[in-house]
């Protein structure tokens, strides 16, 4: 096993009033999706798994970037595994968060920082000076798009994210798979589990599972800021890659696909 579960005890010493969503109870994201005991976890956990084992030759050889790294829940990994990390949000609670986080590990290769309202341009400026030989964007982009051109504000994000890296670097990206079977199963788990979910209706969840069909929902998507991602089509964000980059690897879970980018010639 690659991955490194932080330890929920860190997670939980925060401020009483901090919850990372208002529709869930649980303190944070990673105690939410990752750390809580049972098997869900343990799916939503293997795509780190598959990201480390995608990349292992490049262990000890390269700084990376972890982009969306939310409060932390790879950077311990990543700090084990590579000469120097920059843990990368968009929102301050979840970098104060990794902070609390790093220092409690004393991950002293770990570097953060906040991006809300800074260009690419600047985000490169803040950067540690270093060649970074993998960026990292995990359960990200189904979170990065405009309603009326989704696939093409996604493109055009990760080729900005590129420039971040030296041209022969890669991109590790991983989605979830929001069509097909899987996430009609994944569906029937939330209800039984009274977890909570998004809600769709019976006709687009069919459409979605056995038709990979989201042009609906896609029209329902209600921007990044509120953290949804319903309507996802990672089919369709592949099709779209494939004529901007090379998939050098690509790989799945239960309930993500993985893949490995360059940038094309």
């Amino acid at each position: 096993m690659l991955f490194i579960k932080p330890p929920l005890s860190v997670y939980k010493n925060i401020p009483q009033d901090y919850y990372y969503a208002e529709e869930v109870s649980t303190r944070t994201y990673a105690e939410y999706n990752y750390l809580r005991p049972g098997f869900a976890s343990w799916i939503k956990l293997r795509h780190f798994e598959v990201c480390l084992r995608l990349t292992r030759n490049y262990f000890g050889k390269c700084s990376v970037i972890d982009f969306g790294c939310a409060d932390g829940i790879f950077l311990p990994s990543l700090s084990k595994y590579f000469k120097n990390v920059v843990g990368i949000d968009q929102r301050q609670d979840f970098i104060t968060i990794s902070s609390t986080l790093i220092n409690s590990l004393k991950l002293t290769n770990v570097h953060l920082i906040c991006n809300d309202n800074i260009t690419m341009d600047g985000l490169r400026n803040m950067l540690p000076q270093d060649r970074y030989g993998i960026l990292y964007l995990l359960e990200t982009i189904e979170h990065v798009g405009e309603r009326d051109s989704p696939w093409e504000a996604r493109i055009t994000f990760l080729k900005s994210l590129a420039m971040l890296l030296d041209p022969e670097s890669p991109i590790v990206l991983s989605v979830p798979n929001m069509v097909g079977i899987s996430f009609l199963l994944q569906r029937i788990g939330l209800a039984l589990l009274r977890a909570h979910r998004e809600p769709i209706s019976f006709r687009n969840l069919l459409k979605a599972s056995l038709l990979n069909d989201t042009k609906e929902l896609e029209q329902q998507w209600d921007g990044p800021q509120l953290g949804r991602h319903l309507g996802f089509n990672h089919i369709h964000l592949e099709r779209h890659m494939r004529n901007h980059f090379h998939i050098a690897k690509k790989s799945s879970t239960v309930f993500q696909t993985i893949y490995v980018l360059r940038r094309n010639t």
